[in-house]
């Protein structure tokens, strides 16, 4: 479920886990981050690994957000 299908926006979100298949992908990631999150950033875990699921997929992010009373 997107966070603007549960009636948020991204300013809602509180928490992202980003997975990179590689250390090459952090500066444009956090490039694309300043662009899609306002100040202040989600609290961020970021971590470089091996593989993900899908061939040919460089990056996953899982984000927490919380949306309502």
């Amino acid at each position: 479920m997107t966070v603007e299908a549960a009636g948020g926006t991204l300013d809602d979100v509180t928490q992202v886990l980003v997975y990179l298949t590689g250390p090459e992908h952090v500066a444009p990631m956090n490039e694309v981050w300043k662009r899609v999150f306002n100040q202040p950033y989600p609290q961020r875990a970021t971590a470089i690994v091996a593989g993900l699921v899908r061939p040919g997929i460089v990056i996953e992010i899982v984000a927490t957000a919380h949306v309502g009373g």
